[in-house]
């Protein structure tokens, strides 16, 4: 695996980072299908059927996979970075990750992004293959945003891990981040009976937004649309960044949203229609060939809204989903952010008023702007 990716890595658009695609992919990806771990043979799908959740991550915040993979239900991609010197590490975590979780396993495919020169994190060191599934995330400890002056290349991430998946349609979403129960299955069985599939959908130019929701730290994950909204009604669950920046979520209208009880628990279809407005970045389903994510975007800030900005010129639409929903564990806070947060928001807001300049020139025939 290590000498895999020692020759067959590539630099990556800006020179500075090696990327490996897909060095270990899911068995159920490999058989050219998206497979059911519970027995429910006749719920296997075609890979051209198939819809993938996109993610990435660090090292560090790799323990959020296997709660992830196995609530999801479905092939996941995933683009993990490491610095330079802990690559090794990263490799044999992946493999324990595979022997320890079936879902993973079957599921999951791994791809590798890491610095051409970066310094080795002391902490982060080799796991033995003799380690217990329990103890595998028990050594790694490291803040958020803090690799030893890199900056985090997140929307490098996404697109790699968009890259490594084989399927028409795709959710991306933060590691932290855990979709509503059964959404794989629902969103499957929406798209085919909808046609999505058909040899003319790749043109469709259609985002299928999913409300996003924080709840407490100590409470279970809500199972359905009623369970949340029953937690919201007792203080348990708030819309996302609620506290933080309420204007990047308010346009999901969830007034509306929650209005509507949601249908029969397997079902999800779209309830209305919103007219992107700038600073709305919501969290989405939608097709592998959309736009992809501006690299640039490093660190915090700006990096997600960038891309949906650039949908919405582009001409696309946004239609909520009924029943779907996602969750983060844990209210968003300001006092539990990195101490550089605001200098880098502040860097990439600068770069997005230049994105968005450089987005009249990439579609000069679109009317929308992103303001």
């Amino acid at each position: 695996m290590l000498s895999h990716i020692a020759h067959w890595s590539v630099l990556d658009g800006s020179g500075e980072f090696r990327v490996a695609v897909g060095v270990l992919r899911g068995s159920g990806a490999e058989a050219g299908q998206d497979e059911r771990l519970d027995g429910r043979d006749e719920q296997s799908v075609p890979i051209s059927q198939g819809l993938t959740l996109v993610t990435q991550c660090s090292l560090a915040r790799l323990h959020h996979l296997p709660p992830l993979a196995k609530h999801w239900q479905g092939p996941v991609s995933i683009a993990v970075f490491a610095l330079s010197g802990e690559v090794q590490a990263v490799v044999q975590t992946f493999h324990l990750l595979r022997k320890c979780y079936p879902e993973i396993k079957e599921n999951v495919t791994f791809s590798l992004v890491f610095p051409l020169n970066s310094p080795t994190s002391p902490h982060l060191t080799p796991t033995a293959d003799t380690t217990p599934c329990e103890k595998i995330f028990l050594e790694i400890h490291q803040a958020n945003y803090d690799f030893k002056g890199v900056q985090y290349p997140n929307n490098l991430l996404r697109n790699i891990a968009r890259k490594a998946t084989n399927t028409p349609l795709m959710m991306v979403v933060d590691i932290d981040m855990t979709p509503s129960l059964g959404l794989h299955d629902s969103f499957i069985s929406y798209a085919v009976g909808k046609g999505l599939f058909g040899d003319n959908s790749g043109e469709d130019k259609t985002v299928w937004v999913v409300p996003a929701y924080e709840i407490k730290d100590d409470v279970k994950i809500p199972k359905t649309k009623q369970e949340l909204l029953k937690m919201k009604e007792n203080g348990l669950a708030r819309p996302f960044y609620q506290e933080l920046c309420l204007k990047c979520q308010r346009y999901t209208d969830y007034a509306a949203w929650e209005k509507n009880k949601g249908g029969k628990v397997g079902h999800v279809e779209p309830l209305y229609e919103v007219l992107w407005q700038d600073p709305w970045e919501p969290f989405y389903i939608t097709r592998t060939n959309i736009p992809p994510y501006d690299e640039r975007f490093r660190q915090y800030g700006f990096n997600r809204i960038s891309q949906v900005c650039e949908l919405h010129v582009a001409g696309y639409r946004f239609l909520v989903l009924d029943s779907a929903f996602v969750v983060h564990q844990g209210y968003k806070t300001s006092d539990n952010f990195h101490s550089t947060k605001d200098m880098e928001q502040e860097k990439n807001r600068i770069l997005f008023r230049q994105f968005k300049g450089e987005l009249k020139e990439r579609y000069p025939e679109s009317s929308r702007r992103c303001y």
